[in-house]
């Protein structure tokens, strides 16, 4: 009950600071668009995008590697002090060296990435995008592997703290710019900015925590790196099938396009805010009890449980976007070219539910340590979704003049990909029919809920929130959408979390 206590702490911590940046992201989503145009905002989210999948080069698959390792050498209250000071010698040599790391692949990285876009068929414009962006994508790779410690030391305040900071620095920064008549120039460097001060943030907070000094010893650097090889495949590839759809768009089509697809997809990312907040924090117990080979049913029972709590909460949120997509899209951006972002994200809607069930699904192969042939997946879905795109981005391109309906379906199509390789490797025992059995029920409800909002027939986004909710909600808990069961013990850590408080 102690982990699951914990994991609530933390849970709490991340909701809390996913609200103040949630409500960040979305006032940035209404003011770029609207005043940048489908055009500029085509090149600003293709300099994001491409900077991004670059950025998964200087990650190389430590920073999951990075949390699992954290985690198991952070001294214990209840361990001796001799063993709690080798923990933590171990731990300051493995921060030294991975940052010391870090930074060299930092610099190689932005060095190449800006050679190539003079070598693709970008305009000025675009290439000076990229060249800003990329200084904020490289330097926001290296906090993110802060933030993997932070994880794995199950502390989330100074991560918390620096995404905030990014996300008020770019948020503030754009608006104020805009507002002053400047254009794409300067929401490039907003985002730079704020990638700076996340990163002193960042490693400002765990220098406090654990104090640390770049080292460079070659022989734990090739451990490190080898150590993350498994997800080195899995976060370069998964990088690629999330991102290549953008770059393909950009070159078959038009800024405009990029443009409106990208609308859609930063909404559908914001939208994903709840497999981030409960894997965030969870992640590190996950990979304790998936160590622990003699407790396999504990292992099962807490999967189980996270399953059917993620299933509860992201259908009604899948089935919410796929119903107000389009009231929602006027209401942001008016009834204008933006627009055409309305399909795209009523596809994306449905990939909201099953990129949940992958995280969870994710998580337990990893713990279970099946990272290798998941990473082999990730492989797979990687060739998948640039084939499919191949076909699909024209195809819709023709028949509705925009191809991010069809890159939004590629999404969902390897989505679908990886779920079903997910469980095909699933190890027995770690999941059950249960699993099954709230899936089916939460889906009907949420398939429910979708068709009588369409046949409803209004465009009063308020009213059909308030209507889905006040459907969903009560019908879910009266057909055992999640165990009572699970229910009883959340709400018992939940009442020992308090007492333990006071």
């Amino acid at each position: 009950m102690s982990k699951t206590r914990r994991a609530l702490k933390n849970t709490a911590i991340q909701a809390a600071s996913q609200l103040v940046t949630w409500t960040l992201s979305w006032f940035l989503l209404v003011i770029l668009p609207r005043k940048l145009g489908d055009a500029s905002f085509g090149k600003l989210f293709f300099a994001l995008s491409y900077g991004m999948i670059f950025s998964q080069f200087i990650n190389l698959g430590l920073n999951t590697f990075l949390v699992r390792e954290v985690a198991v050498l952070h001294p214990a209250p209840d361990l001796p002090d001799a063993e709690n000071q080798r923990r933590r010698t171990s731990l300051r040599a493995l921060l030294g060296n991975v940052f010391a790391l870090k930074l060299v692949l930092a610099v190689a990285v932005f060095a190449f990435q800006s050679a190539l876009i003079f070598v693709l068929p970008y305009d000025a414009a675009t290439r000076e995008a990229v060249l800003i962006i990329g200084l904020g994508t490289c330097l926001g790779a290296i906090t993110q592997t802060l933030g993997g410690v932070f994880q794995g030391l199950e502390t989330m305040v100074g991560s918390n703290v620096a995404l905030i900071a990014e996300k008020a620095v770019v948020t503030f920064g754009c608006w104020f710019f805009l507002a002053h008549g400047y254009g794409l120039r300067a929401a490039c460097w907003a985002h730079t900015a704020a990638s700076v001060a996340a990163f002193l943030i960042a490693l400002g907070w765990l220098q406090r925590i654990e104090r640390f000094v770049p080292v460079w010893d070659r022989v734990l650097i090739r451990r490190v790196f080898l150590g993350g090889l498994p997800f080195l495949v899995w976060v370069i590839f998964g990088e690629i099938y999330v991102r290549i759809d953008v770059l393909m768009l950009s070159l078959m089509t038009s800024d405009a396009v990029v443009g409106w697809y990208g609308a859609a997809t930063r909404l559908y990312g914001t939208l994903l805010f709840i497999p981030n907040i409960l894997m965030t924090s969870i992640f590190p117990a996950m990979m304790r009890l998936g160590s622990d080979a003699g407790d396999e049913a504990a292992f099962g029972r807490a999967s189980e449980r996270l399953m059917n709590l993620l299933l509860f909460a992201a259908v009604p949120v899948a089935a919410g976007t796929i119903a107000v997509a389009r009231p929602f899209v006027r209401l942001l951006y008016g009834p204008g070219p933006f627009m055409q972002a309305g399909p795209n994200l009523e596809v994306l809607g449905a990939s909201i539910l099953l990129v949940c069930i992958d995280v969870v699904l994710g998580t337990a192969l990893i713990a279970r340590g099946k990272e290798k042939p998941w990473a082999g997946m990730a492989v797979a879905a990687a060739v998948f979704n640039p084939l499919l795109n191949l076909w699909a981005i024209p195809f819709t391109q023709r028949l509705w003049g925009n191809g991010g309906i069809g890159a939004s379906a590629a999404t969902l199509l390897t989505e679908v990909l990886m779920m079903f390789g997910a469980l095909w490797l699933m190890p027995k025992g770690v999941f059950s029919r249960r699993n099954v059995v709230c899936g089916l029920k939460a889906l009907a409800v949420g398939i429910t809920m979708v068709v009588l909002l369409r046949a409803w027939g209004s465009s009063n986004l308020v009213l059909l929130i308030v209507a889905g909710g006040a459907f969903y909600l009560p019908v879910a808990l009266l057909i055992g959408v999640v165990p009572r069961e699970d229910l009883h013990h959340m709400l018992h850590a939940l009442k020992s979390a308090r007492k333990g408080a006071a």
